[in-house]
């Protein structure tokens, strides 16, 4: 007995569909379809949902595949029809192509649609319709010649389509003109995008590399992944247009030479179809793309630039394995008009997505696991409880713990027994946040309820862990949802600022799957460095602060110096230096911001604004390297004249760093901020590479945070291990070493 394939569903989707159920099938066809994947996930065969809803077996399991193919999307775009092939041939539509194009050399002859009409013995009406769908205006007499514009050559602009069947796999790219000389691209062109119809097979540009596609000795293909093809090269047609230039790589060799992929190239040349033989040159090929999509200029009322989203979708094209079953993927008509198809992939990937590229542990095992937390984990509370957060017997300990981290708190629950406190544990759990993201406004779940409140605002201290982990599928979500779910831990903390709670925040709690995959990291080494970095003394990292914070307060001038052609001279203006070495302390009357974030250890100074002079070159990877985006930064090199930021380069990260700074506002120049790492447990953890011991880190931008003047809200840094720093001559970093 055949058994369909079982149909998983996330919360975010389960509420979709339950939505879409609940409308008359008359009215809105994905009332059908949703009921239909409701029923497949629920368990059910496709004989009996179809006795139950009153289809056909063949339609239940359509659209069963469907789902599992393309998820949500699928539903609510339509069935997808396999394109016509259209009625007159693909040679005679060349010839009309070609004589429209060809023009008059003598006399005031204009080619019309009737002309064309007899000479071919078609109908007027079919030689409009070819005009129109290729683009064609047809050349007339004019006076005197007019110098065409040049063509420029076509680049990759964003993803618009992606299919994941394997073995074949395809993404499609729209395309842009490129930077190379002026003038708007013509789409036609008389010896340019017109096949000649001596080579039916040529499907793109003479001399692109493109002619001759179909095999000399076509295989016979299944039955079925053919017209599934054509198919996603119709929803492709009809997304994009005719008149919009577009490159599909794909590895169609397992799809044979049919006639009729042929025939849609041929009457389609605004599609570029780029042949890949194998998976790894597809790939290859695929990233090179996404590259260059990524270093497109930024536009203008877009908080992001592209490189997030396409470094994005590179690593979910990465972590595809035929085990996580077929992928179809099209951005409809208004997504491409708005150009915003890439940043929707990369939030369908991520929080609606195919189960391949998200995978969500359940919760219930981790809740049950019958082993205590191990030795490391009861050191680190023991260091967060006794030492930095200093409880006493009798305190109120409330501990906010998200599905990641539910070992350490449970960790943090026995040290605080022994000391005689009393623990109260806040329980969030990530599937079921992501489902409230989903059904709920984001102000709404940034409310924090009195109950809530009050209960952070009896205990004397707060522990809690930065979350949710899943910082990919958080960074897909649009700049406004995020903005608005941050709000939440603004009035948590803020709350407990304004009762006196001691607070502390872990960064253990980044550390995830999803996340380390976005960051490039392994996440066994990146936990078990984050709890190092968190057992250390923090009465060490006092120590160490102190020694450093002296000279940075009374000095006048700083130096920087490096093999690699660091050097540089700042400023000092006697501002007080800021000291992270993971001890909290006393509450402040005023309710100020008090909440200390662990790992710790890092002495940071307010530089001169004024002062600036010389080059700063970094040698550290980092995954982030400026406020507002996420990608891959490099040696980095920056050259300082007259106090501003004069040149900038990176061998990697220059389609991160260069738009956020075109969009930054005035004083984004300046010098912001120096740091120093105190941390002898930190060498590869993202967003604390600052803090390994020795580490000299330099930020432009905004430094009123630290001291400073500057307010802009813009800031990037650059990190440097092994350098050299002096204060008004006196050594504080020898080769990247503190200076005891």
């Amino acid at each position: 007995m055949r058994v369909a394939p079982a149909v998983a569903l996330s919360p975010e989707e389960r509420v979709r569909l339950l939505h879409w159920s609940r409308g008359s099938p008359r009215r809105d066809p994905r009332v059908l379809r949703a009921r239909i994947v409701l029923e497949a996930a629920g368990g059910r065969q496709d004989v009996e949902i179809g006795k139950l809803l009153g289809v056909g077996r063949l339609t239940a399991a359509r659209w069963r595949h469907r789902f599992l193919a393309s998820r949500l999307r699928s539903i609510d775009q339509g069935s997808g029809r396999m394109p016509r092939s259209g009625g007159i041939p693909p040679s005679q539509v060349r010839e009309i192509l070609r004589e429209s194009l060809s023009g008059s050399h003598v006399g005031p002859r204009r080619v019309s649609t009737r002309s064309l009409a007899r000479k071919f013995g078609v109908s007027h009406t079919s030689v409009r319709r070819i005009w129109t769908e290729f683009g064609v205006r047809p050349a007339g007499f004019e006076a005197s010649p007019v110098r065409p514009d040049p063509v420029l050559p076509l680049e990759p602009r964003d993803v618009i389509g992606m299919y994941l069947v394997p073995p074949v796999f395809a993404v499609a790219f729209s395309l842009r003109p490129g930077s190379v000389g002026a003038g708007a691209p013509r789409l036609v062109a008389p010896s340019d995008w017109v096949p000649d119809s001596r080579e039916p097979s040529a499907t793109g540009p003479k001399g692109s590399g493109r002619e001759g596609w179909v095999d000399a000795a076509p295989h016979r293909a299944p039955r079925q992944r053919l017209p599934d093809f054509l198919r996603f090269l119709g929803e492709l047609d009809h997304a994009a247009g005719r008149h919009r230039p577009v490159e599909v790589v794909a590895t169609v060799s397992e799809l044979g030479g049919g006639k009729s992929l042929a025939d849609w190239m041929a009457r389609r040349p605004n599609v570029r179809l780029d042949r890949a033989p194998d998976f790894d040159t597809w790939s290859s090929k695929v990233r090179r793309n996404l590259e260059r999509c990524g270093r497109l200029p930024y536009r203008p009322g877009r908080r992001l630039g592209r490189a997030e989203t396409t470094r994005s979708i590179g690593l979910f094209l990465r972590t595809y394995s035929d085990a996580s079953g077929p992928f179809r993927w099209v951005a409809s008509p208004s997504e491409v008009e708005a150009d915003e198809t890439g940043a929707r992939l990369r939030y369908d990937l991520s929080v609606t997505g195919h189960p391949g590229f998200k995978r969500t542990a359940s919760l219930s095992t981790a809740m049950r696991a019958p082993s205590a937390p191990d030795a490391q984990a009861r050191e680190m509370a023991r260091v967060i409880l006794r030492k930095s957060l200093r409880v006493r017997p009798g305190e109120h300990v409330a501990i906010e713990s998200w599905s990641e981290t539910l070992e350490y708190a449970n960790a943090l629950v026995l040290e605080a027994l022994r000391i005689g406190a009393r623990p109260l544990v806040l329980y969030q759990d990530e599937p079921t946040y992501w489902a409230a993201v989903a059904e709920n406004r984001p102000s709404s779940l940034a409310r924090v309820g009195e109950h809530l409140r009050a209960a952070v605002a009896k205990s004397d201290a707060l522990v809690t862990f930065f979350g949710p982990s899943d910082r990919e599928r958080m960074h897909a979500l649009p700049w406004s949802t995020r903005f608005r779910l941050g709000e939440y831990s603004d009035h948590l903390y803020g709350s407990a600022a304004k009762a006196g709670t001691r607070a502390v925040q872990l960064a253990l709690g980044r550390a995830s799957p999803a996340s380390a995959r976005m960051y490039g990291v392994d996440l066994a080494a990146w936990k078990e460095e984050l709890i190092e970095g968190t057992t250390v003394d923090p009465n060490l990292l006092r120590r160490r602060a102190r020694r450093l914070a002296g000279p940075l307060l009374k000095g006048r001038t700083l130096e920087i110096s490096h093999p690699n052609g660091t050097r540089l001279t700042l400023g000092l203006r006697h501002r007080r230096p800021q000291v992270s070495d993971g001890l909290v302390p006393p509450a402040r009357p005023r309710g100020d911001w008090g909440l200390v974030q662990l790992p710790a250890g890092v002495v940071s100074v307010a530089l001169d604004e004024r002062v600036a002079e010389g080059t700063f070159c970094s040698n550290v990877r980092n995954s982030v390297g400026v406020c507002d985006a996420v990608g891959e930064v490099e040696e980095g090199r920056w050259t300082f004249v007259g106090g501003r930021l004069d040149r900038f380069s990176y061998v990697r990260g220059q389609d991160v760093f260069g738009p956020s700074f075109e969009r930054a506002g005035a004083g984004k120049e300046k010098a912001g901020v120096l740091s120093i790492g105190l941390n002898d447990r930190i060498s590869m953890a993202p967003l604390l590479l600052d803090q390994k011991a020795g580490a000299v880190t330099l930020q432009i931008g905004r430094n009123d945070t630290s001291g400073g003047s500057n307010r802009v809200p813009w800031w990037a840094w650059l990190i440097l291990h092994g350098a050299d720093l002096t204060v008004d001559g006196t050594t504080l970093v020898r080769g990247g070493k503190l200076v005891e």
